[in-house]
């Protein structure tokens, strides 16, 4: 867990890890970390199948302690690397839920209906930030002021692991965040760039019931509609539009391209139709 911590791995992570892990040493008993084995992983997962968890559930718990014994082999507590003869368990390929863009409009219709109060218009700004940087919800409370670059229509970003990344947004989100800090006013305590009227950072929790009640608001039901919905949404519109999938991938400060290609499979259709406008042979062989 000091590990962990020194890493920069989040609260939430640390906190997951430690569920896990207590759960499987309470599984494997009072042996010698010496003693454990592979086997001991497949009885657990046997264990937890039993117990009517998902595979995707499993996988979680797997990962975790895969990490956790390749950590004690790494310190020399484990003469072999026993996590890799235990492979994932397959899953369905499940792709998140993204907004159409009939549910996008009526989703900016509703926050632009609140726009002429204080609290609209900072929630108005949000969802827009959302739409169009594909920020995760703990990167966008975290940002400041001094985060905002107008000039150059970016903003400093700290990501997972305390990453620093830079995300740019286009001139209509420029537009709307210059107003929106002429509204905010730098005489406010504390440099929260989307904080209450007393300047005081805004919660988790309340900014996804904004999003949660927007949404019901724009009649967009039978489905869940968070920050995450709306980063997922930015990201396929973005490989829609003709986006690089290796700018994407800096932009969402994803470590492995393999996570940002979800997105590219996503938008199949669409990306047959951008390969038929910009054919390399198409064009040369006119």
């Amino acid at each position: 867990m000091l590990y962990m911590a020194v890493e920069g791995r989040s609260r939430r992570t640390q906190e997951l890890y430690r569920e896990i892990l207590t759960r499987f040493l309470g599984f494997v008993g009072d042996r010698l970390l010496s003693e454990i084995t592979s086997r001991d992983l497949r009885a657990y997962i046997a264990h937890l199948q039993g117990q009517g968890c998902k595979h995707s559930t499993i996988n979680i718990h797997l990962r975790a302690i895969r990490a956790w014994l390749n950590f004690l082999y790494r310190e020399g507590m484990l003469a072999e690397k026993v996590a890799e003869r235990v492979k994932l368990l397959r899953t369905p390929k499940q792709y998140p839920f993204v907004l159409s863009d009939a549910q996008v409009t009526a989703l900016l219709r509703a926050a632009s209906s609140h726009k002429g109060t204080w609290v609209g218009f900072r929630n108005y700004t949000m969802i827009l930030t959302f739409l169009d940087t594909g920020l995760r919800l703990k990167e966008l409370l975290a940002l400041t002021v001094d985060d905002l670059d107008l000039n150059r229509r970016a903003l400093k970003v700290i990501g997972k692991g305390n990453r620093e990344r830079e995300v740019f947004f286009g001139r209509r989100l420029g537009r709307v965040l210059r107003d929106w800090l002429a509204r905010r006013t730098l005489s406010l305590p504390g440099d929260a760039l989307f904080c209450s009227r007393k300047g005081d950072p805004l919660k988790r929790r309340y900014l996804i019931e904004i999003v949660t009640n927007l949404a019901k608001e724009a009649g967009i039901t039978g489905v869940r509609c968070s920050p995450h919905t709306l980063r997922h949404t930015f990201a396929t519109q973005f490989i829609r539009n003709g986006g690089d999938p290796f700018a994407l991938q800096r932009l969402l400060g994803h470590s492995d391209i393999s996570t940002t290609m979800i997105y590219v499979h996503m938008a199949g259709t669409a990306l047959r139709e951008a390969h038929a406008k910009a054919s390399p042979i198409d064009r040369l062989l006119e």
